[in-house]
C-alpha cells in the first residue's frame, strides 16, 4: 500500500515536473517569436536554443530556430533544424516541403524524395509536393519519371504558373526545345504578373545560347517585381557573367537592401573587391562581424584586404581566428593556402587544400587553388586531376581551362592540349589566350595547315600583338617560306621589342641564309639593351659556338649561369662546350680560380661539380654539390645532380628523393629534373611513380633516346611489357649508339625472348 501510494507521488511529481518543462519551453518559445517578429534574429536563435534545451522534442521550437538560422545565412545548420522538426511533426507539410527544398539543394536527392512521399501518403493531390518529387526525381537522373511527377501536378493545377515553369525545365533538360519555350510561354500567359515565370524563362533562354532574350525576360521580371529578391539577383549575376560588370551594381545593391540576410551583402562585398574597391568592400562587411553565421565569411574576406593592402600579419591574425573556431571553414582554409602560395610555402598550403577539399570536394574555387599549388610543388599529374575537376564542376570554368591546355601541351600532350583549348574558345570566343594555346597544339600535332588558319585569324585580329606575330612566323618558317617568316618576327619586335623568342626566330633565319654577321649584330643589339637576360645570353652565345667564336660563348654562359644559377640549359650548353673542346681540366681550373676569389659562389662551385661529374670523379662532385647546397638548400642544379650520383650508386635513396623533389619546385618543366626523379623512383622501386616521371621526360624531349629507355626499364619492372617493348625500341630507333643502347638491346630481348 505504501508502495502504491509512492508511486502515484512520483507519477504526480514526474507530471509536474514534466509541465513546468513544457512551460519553460513555452516561455522561451514565445520570446523568440517576439524576436523574430522584430527580425533580431541572433536574440530570437538564442531563446529557441533555449527552449529545446527545455523541451529537446518541442518541435515548432525547431522549425523557428531553422527559419531564423536562414535569415542569418546558416542553411546548413538550418536544414539540421528542419529535418529534426519535420520528423517531430509530421504532419506539417510545410515543414515536410521546406526540408525537402533544402535537401535539393544539397543534392541529397533520396532523402528530398522521401519527403515529398511522407507528404503524398496524407495529401496525394499536393502540387507542391508532386513537384518537389519531380524535382527529386530528376536529380537522380530520371527524367521520365520526374516529368510524370511534373505532369501529373499540372493536371493537379493546370493554372499554377510554376509548376508549368518546372515542366518547361524538364522538358528542355530532355531536349525537347519547342516543347519546352511553347511551355514557359503558356506559363507566363497564365499568370502575367508573376516574377519567377519570367525568371524561369529568360533562365531557358540563357542556358540555350538566347543571352538577349534572356536579358529582355530579367529585366520584365525586375519591372513587374523591382523590389524582388531573386529579380534583383538574377540580374546582377547575368550581367556579372556576361561581362558587363558595372550594370550589375545596381541590382547587387538592391539586393544588399532588401533582405537582412548575409548573402547578397556578401555578394556586394565580392563585387567591389574584385573591382579593387575596398573601402567600400570594407563598409558593407564591418557590420557583419557583429553577425554570428556572417561573421567568419566577412571576416575572411576582410582578411584577403588586409594582405592585398600589405598587412600580412594582421591578415594571417585574421584568418587564424577564424580557424580557430572553425578549422573545416573551406573559404577561410582556401585564402589562407592561397597567402602560403605566396609566400613560398608549398607544402603547408596543400595541407590545407587537402582539408578543403575533403570537406568540400565539390569547391571548384578549392579545386583550383590545389591545381596552382600541384603546379607549384611541380606534381603536374595530380595538377591535371584538379583542374580536370575544376572544369567537371564548372564546364566554363576558362582559366582552368587554360591551365589545363598548356599543362598538356608541355607535357606533349597536343591532342588532350588542343582539345581543351577548343573548350576555352568554345566558352569564350574572343579570348586570345584560349585560341593561342589551341593553334600551337594543332601546330605541335602536325596540322600545320588548320594552325596557318588559326594564326592567320588572330594575326588579323590582333596586328599589334608580339606573340600572335611570333607564332605566325614560327608556322611560315615551319612551311619554309623565310621571307614571310622573317616579315613578321620584325612586326613582332616592333610591337615588342623584347619578344625575345621573335628575335631568336630571326638570328635562325639569318644563320640559314649564310648571314652571320647579321645575327651576331642583333644579338649585340639586344644584349645592349639588356645585358643580364640570361635567355639572349644563351641565344648569342649558341650563335658565337655556331660561328667558332668558343672563348666568347663560354663567356657568355657564364655569365648566363651567374645571371641566373637555376639556368639548368646554360650549364648544359657549357659542359657540351667543354666537352666538344676537350678541355675540361683548364675548364675546372678556370672555375677553380673564380672559387678562390668568390667562395660562395653557387655557379662556379655547381659547374666544377659538373665537369667532375662529367669527368666521372662521383666523389669530388659530390663535394662540391654538397658545398653548394650548404650554402643554398634550394640551389636546384645542385640537387638534381646530387639526387642523380646518389640514385646511381643505390645509396642514401631517402634523402636523394628530397633533392629531386626539391629541384623538381624548382624547376618544375625540365625534362632532366624529371629524368632524375623517375630514376630515384626506380632504384626505390616504385615503379609506377617511376613511370610518371619518365613520361613527363619522354613529353618534354622525345627524341632523347635515354629517357625512353629508362622509362622502357619501369614498365618492364611494373610488368607493362608491351609498354616496355614499345619505349626500348623508340630508344634503338632514335639513336643506336645511344650510351646505354647495348642494356637496351639486352632487355628487348629479355622481353622478346
Amino acid at each position: 500500500m505504501r508502495g502504491g501510494r509512492h508511486g502515484v507521488w512520483l507519477s504526480l511529481a514526474a507530471a509536474a515536473l514534466a509541465s513546468l518543462v513544457a512551460c519553460s519551453a513555452q516561455h522561451y518559445l514565445k520570446s523568440g517569436d517576439a524576436y523574430f517578429a522584430e527580425k533580431k534574429w541572433n536574440e530570437a536563435i538564442l531563446e529557441y536554443r533555449n527552449a529545446i534545451r527545455k523541451d529537446p522534442r518541442l518541435g515548432e521550437a525547431r522549425f523557428k530556430l531553422a527559419e531564423s538560422l536562414m535569415q542569418i545565412g546558416d542553411p546548413g545548420g538550418a536544414l539540421r533544424e528542419y529535418a529534426r522538426a519535420a520528423d517531430l511533426l509530421p504532419d506539417r507539410a510545410d515543414i515536410q516541403l521546406k526540408t525537402g527544398s533544402l535537401l535539393l539543394l544539397a543534392r541529397r536527392f533520396e532523402d528530398a524524395g522521401s519527403r515529398a512521399h511522407a507528404v503524398l501518403a496524407r495529401d496525394p493531390k499536393s502540387v507542391h509536393a508532386h513537384v518537389l518529387l519531380g524535382n527529386a526525381t530528376a536529380g537522380l537522373n530520371n527524367l521520365e519519371g520526374a516529368i510524370e511527377q511534373i505532369e501529373e501536378a499540372v493536371r493537379l493545377d493546370p493554372a499554377e504558373s510554376l509548376t508549368l515553369s518546372r515542366l518547361a525545365t524538364l522538358q528542355a533538360t530532355r531536349g525537347n526545345f519547342k516543347e519546352a519555350e511553347a511551355t514557359f510561354k503558356r506559363a507566363i500567359e497564365l499568370n502575367p504578373s508573376s516574377v519567377l515565370a519570367r525568371l524561369a524563362h529568360g533562365n531557358f533562354y540563357w542556358a540555350t545560347g538566347r543571352p538577349v532574350d534572356a536579358e529582355r525576360l530579367f529585366l520584365e521580371a525586375h519591372a513587374i517585381g523591382p523590389s524582388d529578391l531573386l529579380a534583383n539577383r538574377t540580374l546582377a549575376l547575368y550581367y556579372l557573367v556576361v561581362n558587363r560588370a558595372p550594370e550589375a551594381e545596381r541590382y547587387l545593391q538592391a539586393s544588399a537592401r532588401l533582405t537582412d540576410a548575409p548573402g547578397p551583402k556578401l555578394s556586394l562585398a565580392d563585387y567591389y573587391i574584385l573591382g579593387n574597391r575596398d573601402d567600400e568592400a570594407l563598409k558593407v562587411l564591418e557590420p557583419l562581424t557583429r553577425v554570428p553565421g556572417a561573421s567568419p565569411h566577412a571576416r575572411t574576406r576582410m582578411a584577403a584586404i588586409q594582405y592585398a593592402r600589405g598587412r600580412s600579419a594582421e591578415a594571417n591574425k585574421t584568418l587564424d581566428e577564424v580557424l580557430a573556431k572553425d578549422p573545416t571553414n573551406v573559404r577561410a582554409l582556401v585564402v589562407k593556402s592561397s597567402f602560403l602560395l605566396a609566400e613560398r610555402k608549398v607544402d603547408e598550403a596543400l595541407a590545407r587544400l587537402a582539408i578543403a577539399v575533403k570537406v568540400n570536394p565539390r569547391s571548384a574555387t578549392a579545386q583550383n587553388l590545389l591545381g596552382n599549388a600541384l603546379v607549384a610543388k611541380g606534381d603536374t599529374e595530380q595538377a591535371v586531376k584538379a583542374f580536370n575537376e575544376v572544369v567537371k564542376l564548372n564546364p566554363g570554368a576558362i582559366s582552368a581551362q587554360l591551365k589545363l591546355a598548356r599543362l598538356q601541351f608541355d607535357r606533349g600532350l597536343y591532342n588532350a592540349a588542343a582539345e581543351m583549348a577548343l573548350q576555352a574558345v568554345r566558352n569564350d570566343p574572343g579570348n586570345l589566350q584560349a585560341r593561342l594555346i589551341l593553334a600551337r597544339a594543332l601546330a605541335a600535332r602536325g596540322d600545320l595547315v588548320q594552325a596557318e588558319i588559326e594564326f592567320t585569324a588572330l594575326a588579323a585580329r590582333y596586328p599589334a600583338s608580339a606573340e600572335v606575330a611570333t607564332e605566325m612566323a614560327a608556322i611560315l618558317r615551319a612551311r619554309g617560306d623565310l621571307g614571310a617568316s622573317r616579315q613578321f618576327f620584325q612586326r613582332a619586335l616592333k610591337n615588342d621589342p623584347k619578344a625575345t623568342r621573335a628575335l631568336a626566330g630571326l638570328v635562325a633565319i639569318d644563320l640559314a641564309e649564310h648571314k652571320a654577321a647579321a645575327a651576331r649584330a642583333r644579338l649585340d643589339a639586344a644584349l645592349a639593351a639588356t645585358p643580364a637576360d640570361p635567355t639572349l645570353l644563351l641565344l648569342a652565345a649558341e650563335v658565337s659556338r655556331l660561328t667558332g667564336d668558343a672563348t666568347r660563348a663560354e663567356t657568355l654562359l657564364l655569365k648566363a649561369i651567374e645571371v641566373n644559377p637555376s639556368h639548368i640549359d646554360a650549364y648544359a650548353s657549357l659542359g657540351q662546350l667543354y666537352v666538344s673542346q676537350k678541355k675540361l681540366d683548364q675548364a675546372r681550373a678556370r672555375l677553380e680560380d673564380l672559387v678562390v676569389r668568390q667562395p660562395a659562389s653557387i655557379p662556379a662551385l655547381t659547374m666544377i661539380g659538373t665537369v667532375l661529374q662529367m669527368q666521372n670523379r662521383t666523389a669530388e662532385a659530390r663535394e662540391r654539390y654538397e658545398r653548394v647546397l650548404a650554402l643554398d638548400p634550394r640551389a636546384p642544379v645542385a640537387a638534381n645532380n646530387l639526387a642523380w650520383l646518389l640514385a646511381d650508386s643505390g645509396t642514401e635513396l631517402e634523402r636523394a628523393l628530397q633533392l629531386a623533389q626539391t629541384a623538381k619546385r624548382q624547376m618544375p618543366v625540365v625534362a632532366t629534373v624529371d629524368d632524375t626523379l623517375g630514376w630515384v623512383y626506380y632504384q626505390k622501386g616504385l615503379w609506377v611513380q617511376a613511370i610518371n616521371a619518365f613520361e613527363e621526360a619522354v613529353a618534354r624531349v622525345p627524341g632523347y633516346a635515354p629517357y625512353h629507355f629508362r622509362l622502357g626499364l619501369a614498365c618492364l619492372k611494373a610488368g607493362q611489357l608491351d609498354r616496355a617493348r614499345a619505349s626500348l625500341q623508340k630508344a634503338l630507333a632514335l639513336n643506336p649508339n645511344f650510351p646505354q643502347a647495348a642494356e637496351a638491346r639486352k632487355a628487348l630481348a629479355s622481353i622478346q625472348g
